[in-house]
């Protein structure tokens, strides 16, 4: 079960499905790397656990054919069949999606490859869940994680409506049990979770124009609720804050920089 005090803050649903795609293709370049780099191959069986609107987890799906499959899990039952339709869009067959808190899956030794990406942020024991990602994998398979550190947002010029939004999302995460700043601490995880010999890279975007260039937008948006019922705003703050955040990101004379995105993954040993 959920701890009480631990409590996803972005607004999910098909609202929330639109906004994972965009952070999907703002982010797939710098996972599709990741995957190259750790050695996600053809024949796989492989997890992507908090799998949103699945994404990752098709791209996977297509990486690892013929001969491999991929199974995503997430508690948001909408965004999932969504995903389900995009598969079937794609001719996917080798995907499967299934609703699950991830504070109760627990598989061991099931998965050549297993991957999160910006779930890990959001738990409040998220130790607790690499030990089992790590049980998860079979002898020579690997765990590949991605999670931010929010506090390397930035942008330019400065911009109060900005701000607002870094400072209020942080806040907000941390009353809700997680860590906006979780990424840095990323490596040290893997240690305390007993996960040997991990590789580190650092990736952070930067836009002028374009659909990435909304992000802090509509993340603000679809935190919106649990904002204003953590006392951190009021409604009428929230919208002020949201029309100035959509000016100044709509201005091509103006730089949004995304957190810093750290990621971390290690290879088990063949026995």
């Amino acid at each position: 079960m959920i701890p009480e005090h631990e409590r996803y803050v972005i607004r999910g649903g098909k609202e929330g499905y639109g906004r994972l795609l965009v952070l999907a293709r703002k982010c797939w370049p710098d996972t599709f790397a990741l995957f190259q780099r750790a050695g996600v191959t053809a024949g796989m069986r492989c997890l992507d656990l908090g799998c949103g609107g699945g994404a990752v987890t098709l791209e996977m799906a297509r990486m690892v054919a013929p001969g491999g499959n991929v199974v995503g899990i997430d508690m948001d039952e909408v965004k999932l069949e969504l995903a389900r339709q995009a598969a079937a869009k794609r001719h996917l067959a080798n995907v499967e999606f299934r609703k699950m808190n991830v504070n109760d899956w627990n598989e061991l030794g099931a998965y050549d490859a297993i991957y999160s990406r910006f779930l890990l942020q959001h738990l409040s024991r998220p130790i607790e869940l690499l030990r089992r990602m790590w049980a998860g994998v079979r002898p020579g398979g690997l765990l590949m994680v991605e999670d931010a550190d929010f506090e390397g947002w930035c942008c330019d010029p400065p911009n109060d409506a900005f701000d607002f939004f870094v400072r209020s999302y942080n806040e907000v995460v941390r009353r809700n049990g997680g860590d906006p700043t979780l990424g840095r601490r990323l490596h040290r995880y893997f240690l305390e979770a007993g996960i040997p010999d991990s590789h580190l890279a650092v990736v952070q975007s930067v836009s002028v124009e374009g659909e990435a260039k909304t992000l802090p937008w509509s993340t603000l948006k679809f935190s919106s609720e649990a904002i204003v019922a953590a006392h951190l705003a009021s409604p009428a703050e929230l919208s002020v804050a949201l029309a100035t955040l959509e000016k100044f990101t709509n201005d091509p004379t103006t730089l949004v920089s995304g957190p810093r995105n750290f990621q971390v993954w290690s290879r088990r040993k063949s026995t």
